[in-house]
């Protein structure tokens, strides 16, 4: 067993969720303490130790944090399913999401719906958009969290390619549906 500095865990165990076919599935997970953040995440997800790869998380700051799915990635280099968290500087979720647009609009992805939604009482917008690179096409699903307002934003961001976003979604799910902030 690998430790990494920084990251808390407890024992794996399981959260169920309902997919469309109507039957159970249960995610191990292990749970992340850190940053002044919480939440859970699929217990055989890595965590990516070079945080200031500009190419995988788009615009600055680097992530606090981020986990790839080990299944169809080797290397740590090589990664195509994977959820990273950043802190943002904004004073609002409006211009965190206008800047978002804007960004996502300079390198070519396509936004593909969008919805208010609630995370732990914290006001969020769900985002989701795609695009290709290197042949195939990537869909992410991103949530940009209003942690304390005006001061304090996240946005988690979840990738894969799109033939495998059904299957991952449940994954993505247990990141963004419990994420907290820790109490101070």
């Amino acid at each position: 067993m690998t430790f990494y500095p920084g990251l808390s865990h407890i024992y794996p165990t399981g959260i169920h969720f309902n997919n469309s076919n109507n039957t159970t599935q249960t995610i191990p997970y292990k749970t992340y303490a850190n940053h002044g953040i919480t939440f859970k995440y699929p217990a055989d997800w890595k965590p990516i130790r070079d945080l200031h790869s500009p190419s995988r998380w788009g615009y600055p700051p680097d992530p606090i944090v981020a986990f790839y799915d080990l299944s169809g990635n080797h290397t740590e280099a090589d990664i195509s399913t994977y959820f990273y968290v950043k802190q943002l500087n904004f004073k609002s979720l409006d211009e965190q999401l206008s800047r978002y647009r804007h960004d996502i609009a300079n390198i070519g992805q396509t936004e593909v719906s969008e919805r208010n939604i609630t995370v732990n009482g914290m006001r969020a917008v769900e985002v989701i958009k795609t695009w290709y690179a290197d042949g195939i096409q990537y869909q992410a699903l991103t949530v940009h969290i209003e942690a304390v307002p005006g001061s304090k934003y996240y946005r988690i961001g979840c990738v894969t390619p799109l033939s495998r976003y059904n299957e991952t979604l449940p994954k993505f799910q247990l990141v963004v549906n419990t994420f907290k902030l820790l109490k101070s």
